[in-house]
């Protein structure tokens, strides 16, 4: 949780910096405009930066949110109170740094117009406006958080561990998370829909197995005698573990085409991935038990769905 919580958070710096840099694009390009045109600091002028700092606080809420909410969904981790209190507390804080900017660029220009207790007045909605935003977003991101994940299908990146014999670490570098839960929920619905359940079974067994031969490889790393065996070794597990994630892509796509109408499957994709699937099997010691596991399924992609599914 911790861990989780140090990438969100890194993950929302990055994201502030980068909306910051668009703010400041803005408005040097509003500054180029009313310059050019011997309007700097009209009333049109201010209001474009007033309206670009809107901006920015508005997409910056919602973005931070949006990083929240899906990388929670994705690891079915809820929003527990501390940590809502804590993103109340650090967003807000990043909000007033916005409109600190706002008023170090611009109140001084207001004062000189004397129209400084508008401008102050104006900051302070602003704020207020922000702060309730940052409650309203933050409560129901838990509420929402909570409903979802509690009827959500999807394993977490720790289950599908266990299921695949993968290290977690793994799964996120190699950025598998997403096909393998979905894929899961795909072959519910297809076994759902009449198929023989034994044949998704098989399915899984095809990564388990790719998953361990990885894994077997990579443990006679250092049993090379020399700096350049190790090193073959090595660059073979990355090879093996490139492989890996497209097998497990090749396989959701499969999977994707045997959910939809007969008549609608592409035949030539499917027969892509049976190409690329084969050359991929064949880049472990023995293959045929891989091609054995996966020949079943190339039957579900011959018949229709149950048109259940289809309604």
């Amino acid at each position: 949780m911790d861990d989780l919580d140090k990438t969100l958070d890194m993950m929302e710096r990055d994201k502030c910096t980068t909306l910051m840099a668009e703010n400041s694009v803005r408005l040097k390009k509003n500054n180029i405009r009313f310059t050019t045109t011997d309007k700097k600091h009209c009333q049109e002028h201010l209001d474009a930066q007033q309206v670009s700092y809107e901006k920015f606080i508005r997409i910056l809420i919602r973005q931070l949110v949006g990083i929240e909410k899906k990388i929670r969904l994705k690891y079915l981790v809820p929003l527990e109170s501390s940590r809502a209190n804590k993103l109340r507390a650090s967003w807000n804080t990043e909000v007033e740094g916005v409109l600190e900017d706002y008023k170090k660029k611009y109140r001084a220009v207001h004062k000189q117009r004397r129209s400084v207790e508008e401008f102050d007045k104006k900051v302070s909605q602003m704020l207020a406006g922000a702060k309730i935003s940052v409650e309203t977003e933050v409560t129901n991101l838990k509420l929402k958080l909570e409903t979802e994940i509690g009827t959500s299908e999807k394993f977490s990146p720790s289950e599908l561990s266990k299921i695949y014999g993968v290290d977690e670490p793994v799964l996120v570098d190699l950025q598998i998370i997403d096909p393998l839960q979905d894929m899961r929920i795909l072959f519910k619905k297809l076994e759902d829909s009449g198929f023989d359940g034994k044949i998704f079974v098989s399915l899984n067994e095809i990564i388990q197995m790719y998953a361990k031969e990885i894994k077997n490889v990579e443990s006679t790393v250092w049993s090379g005698r020399s700096v350049d065996q190790r090193k073959e070794t090595k660059m073979r597990v990355a090879k093996l573990s490139l492989n890996f994630k497209e097998l497990i892509l090749s396989l959701h796509d499969l999977a994707r085409q045997a959910l939809l109408e007969k008549e609608k499957r592409n035949e030539e994709i499917i027969l892509k991935i049976r190409s690329n699937l084969e050359k991929l099997f064949k880049s472990v010691e023995d293959s045929e038990p891989l091609q054995n596991k996966l020949e079943p399924f190339w039957g579900v992609l011959n018949q229709d769905l149950s048109p259940d599914l289809l309604k």
